[in-house]
């Protein structure tokens, strides 16, 4: 199946997510990158009116939203199917998506990653202060995650999910920044989940510095 185009910043933890479901179902797609000053603007805001990334198209029929891109997504490519069938996993997959987006982003993405890994990457100062503040709520927010993990293989069970998907970009990133990557020691079963889906091909078809190069070439 094919006619899938993602419009958004090659970086951005949710893009990522939006493509690692792509690309885990073996689809086609476009990603029509974005510059950080385009998201409340014209086009953009007919595809978003939230001005925020990703926005998807499939054959013209717009969607926003990550989490509804994804649902969306294992539903009409039906193989392989990234949400479980059983009642309790299904539940658990739920659960660690919203951490993702409300704390996980929140607590840790938008602090330590932001100031540690963006900033510095497009020129702009970190800001101490917010890195050190945000240390106690991020061991927190990574221990819950590492908890509820549980020493399965994947977030849900023995089976990867959206959870995986969601929980992947952001975890992946935190790892580059040195609090980051202690915290993250600190939990082995969690670390040991990081390394086996950053060695998926979904994760290095993805990554930041692949998208761009994709992105310049298709300029």
């Amino acid at each position: 199946m094919s006619g899938f185009v993602v419009h958004g910043i090659p970086g951005s933890p949710y893009v990522r997510a939006a493509l690692l479901t792509l690309e885990e179902k073996g689809a086609s797609y476009e990603l029509a990158a974005m510059g950080p000053g385009s998201l409340k603007q014209e086009p953009h805001l007919s595809r978003h009116p939230f001005g925020r990334i990703p926005a998807f198209e499939h054959d013209g029929w717009m969607l926003y939203e990550t989490r509804a891109i994804m649902r969306y997504l294992d539903t009409v490519i039906p193989e392989p199917r990234l949400q479980p069938a059983e009642p309790r996993a299904l539940a658990k997959m739920e659960q660690l998506m919203n951490i993702a987006d409300w704390y996980l982003m929140q607590q840790v993405s938008r602090t330590i990653t932001f100031h540690r890994v963006v900033a510095p990457r497009f020129g702009r100062p970190s800001d101490e202060e917010v890195v050190a503040r945000a240390i106690p709520d991020a061991q927190h927010c990574i221990a819950e995650i590492s908890r509820l993990l549980d020493g399965n293989t994947w977030m849900a069970g023995d089976r990867l999910s959206l959870a995986d998907l969601l929980l992947a970009p952001h975890l992946s990133m935190f790892a580059l920044a040195p609090e980051g990557a202690e915290i993250l020691q600190q939990h082995y079963d969690l670390a040991a989940w990081l390394a086996r889906i950053e060695d998926r091909p979904s994760m290095q078809a993805t990554s930041w510095d692949r998208l761009v190069e994709r992105a310049s070439a298709a300029a």
